[in-house]
């Protein structure tokens, strides 16, 4: 499991998907590695989201694959 310094630059993108949805995916090392669903919860999926470029949203939803 990767952990992230806090305050370093993260990248992110959604793939697989469309322009709202898909598997999300970080940038981390060199290498784009998909982001497991262990203790990713709402408000990490928000700053996802803003990350993202799509602002403050309300909803989010998860499906498990």
């Amino acid at each position: 499991m990767w952990h992230l310094d806090a305050g370093a630059p993260v990248m992110v993108r959604l793939a697989g998907g469309s322009e709202r949805a898909g598997r999300l995916e970080v940038y981390y090392n060199g290498v784009w590695g998909t982001v497991c669903d262990d203790y990713f919860n709402d408000v990490a999926a928000r700053v996802a989201c803003n990350s993202l470029g799509f602002g403050f949203v309300t909803d989010v939803s998860f499906t498990l694959t």
